[in-house]
């Protein structure tokens, strides 16, 4: 198996000895897109050893986090996260005499809490704190009443865990955001877009693949990482997503403003901390407390934010023609025996 690595950057789930257990549940879904008929997505293992001279790339494929498909007013969108917040991106907006202070936007699969959950509650309990600044959770907080973690299996800790998000004070908005809990942004439909996209349908434009798989081509997500995996499968690419697998916050776009100077949001020396980037890129906090602006505008939602918010996903590509025999299109048979 792939040594994954935390997706955070950090030692956190090797302290609390969910390294292994993490590792075990993300290679589920890269064994399955791998070994997906004729896809040219591939194990990790694969790409070990090459270079860029050999023609290995990385690649962000960047789109806007705002969720294009809600069709919603600002506010709608920023108190209905579970419904309408997709685009692998969700926020909490926080208010104080009917003024937005905070923006707290996460990018997390549940996965990674899961793992956590795996161990102990202890060791979700600290994970929670080591994301949230001051958190106390209760155990009735993170798995409902009635359910006792100390007597349960791993298993049915990281389950209730999961059944319990939406209820979940940490995560729900009452005390705080944690990760991601809309129906479309998983871990899963994230490998369930790129493994199908990578297949290559010569007989319609690379462009028009979305509409023709699980893939929605009204989003700003979809339509950008399957046009990035069909062109690398029609250029007899083997790729993969890249390793710590996940959505980065990369940049705040437009004209924005402190105390009516203009600023780069996205620079640490002149944003005054307004802007913060954290958790491997899993994780952001825009401070609006020091009147901070968008094209001179007062931000009044978090929605507002994330209109000017790129995110991405890093995608592993190589020629087929350097990768072992086994991570050949085609050869999805042999990965099988072969791996790993």
């Amino acid at each position: 198996m792939f040594a994954y690595a935390d997706p955070t950057g950090s030692d956190f789930l090797n302290r609390q000895n969910a390294l292994e257990i993490y590792r075990s549940e993300i290679d589920i879904f890269y064994r399955r897109s791998a070994l997906q008929r004729n896809s040219a997505f591939t194990f990790l293992e694969a790409f070990e050893g090459l270079t860029p001279e050999k023609g290995l790339r990385v690649v962000t494929i960047p789109w806007l986090a705002f969720p294009k498909l809600a069709n919603r007013p600002f506010e709608v969108i920023d108190a209905n996260r579970f419904d309408l917040q997709d685009e692998y991106v969700e926020w909490l907006t926080e208010t104080r005499d009917g003024k937005v202070t905070r923006v707290t936007f996460t990018t997390e699969f549940p996965e990674y809490y899961q793992a956590l959950a795996k161990v102990s509650a202890d060791a979700l309990i600290a994970g929670i704190q080591d994301t949230i600044a001051g958190a106390n959770p209760t155990i009735e907080e993170l798995f409902g009443s009635g359910f006792n973690p100390r007597t349960a299996s791993p298993q049915s800790r990281s389950d209730q865990f999961r059944r319990h998000l939406r209820q979940n004070p940490w995560n729900n908005g009452q005390k705080g955001i944690l990760c991601l809990t809309q129906t479309n942004n998983t871990a899963g439909a994230l490998f369930g877009l790129v493994e199908p996209c990578a297949i290559s349908r010569l007989d319609i434009p690379a462009a028009a693949v979305c509409g023709q798989v699980s893939c929605v081509p009204e989003r700003n997500s979809d339509p950008a990482i399957c046009q990035e995996a069909q062109n690398a499968a029609r250029n007899s690419l083997g790729l993969s997503l890249q390793d710590p697998v996940g959505i980065k916050m990369l940049r705040l776009e437009g004209l924005w403003n402190i105390k009516g100077q203009q600023i780069d949001i996205n620079d640490p020396s002149e944003n005054q901390g307004a802007w913060v980037i954290s958790r491997n890129g899993r994780r952001a906090v825009l401070d609006v407390t020091q009147e901070v602006t968008i094209e001179n505008t007062t931000i009044t939602t978090g929605a507002q934010v994330a209109a000017k918010l790129t995110v991405g996903a890093d995608v592993i590509a190589a020629p087929e023609s350097v990768l072992p025999d086994w991570a050949q299109t085609g050869e999805e048979s042999s990965r099988l025996i072969s791996q790993i």
